[in-house]
């Protein structure tokens, strides 16, 4: 697969679902360069069935919010870039006219530690900018700037939280060790689940690709291979 070729933008790992179909998946860095971009693209264009990461912020409790604070970034980025820096390949996997391309993340019940999550790293993030700011704001609302700070602080020491809790990322209850865990792991499983459904809504299509985040590649293959009986056809 010629994602390989960009092993900053891209991993790449090869499953065989438990009826021998083929399941490439792509665990992508979302902001690229163009060439990275292209491949992406290329990739995606080649499966008629894909399968896609997508946070469903309308369900989740915040998720709105998060949505906002962690695109915010990413489209400054690019804006300063002046083009140079592109986006995700699920973006183009969504926009493709021919195909079926599947919210893998789609769910009825939400867990519970996922909205946890959002409320916890939208917190995380607003309190972590408005503490770079809290200087300024001492002349004119000390008390202010005084809680932020402390926020912040206890925000930074729950932070150790996340030696212990990587070794046990693959437990469902590991967000309660810290939220961030949430973010990964619930949805690994979401993702996991929404490709046993997207292949058996699909029987007649014999490969499929799924484009994520790189971060989730591990656990949501691990979850397929563990709990669905995949096979892993290689490693990334």
């Amino acid at each position: 697969m010629r994602a390989r070729a960009e092993p900053l933008s891209f991993a790449v790992l090869l499953l065989a679902a438990p009826d021998g179909r083929l399941v490439a998946v792509l665990g992508e860095a979302h902001l690229k360069l163009a060439r990275a971009a292209r491949i992406g693209q290329e990739v995606v264009t080649e499966f008629e069935l894909r399968g896609v990461e997508t946070f469903q912020r309308k369900q989740v409790v915040g998720g709105r919010a998060l949505g906002v604070v962690i695109t915010a970034p990413r489209i400054l980025l690019r804006v300063l870039s002046l083009g140079a820096v592109r986006g995700s390949t699920i973006t183009e996997a969504k926009g493709l006219p021919t195909g079926y391309t599947v919210d893998l993340e789609r769910t009825r019940h939400v867990p519970f530690g996922l909205h946890v999550a959002a409320v916890y790293m939208t917190a995380f993030f607003v309190v972590t900018v408005l503490n770079s700011v809290a200087p300024w704001l001492m002349p004119v609302a000390p008390w202010l700037a005084i809680l932020i700070s402390i926020v912040a602080r206890l925000f930074s020491i729950h932070l150790v939280a996340l030696l212990p809790g990587v070794f046990l990322r693959r437990h469902s209850w590991s967000w309660v060790i810290h939220p961030f865990l949430g973010i990964l792991s619930l949805r690994d499983e979401l993702m996991a689940a929404g490709t046993v459904r997207m292949l058996e809504d699909h029987p007649t299509i014999d490969a499929a690709v799924v484009v994520m985040g790189r971060a989730h590649l591990p656990g949501y293959a691990r979850t397929l291979v563990e709990r669905h009986g995949f096979a892993r056809l290689e490693r990334p």
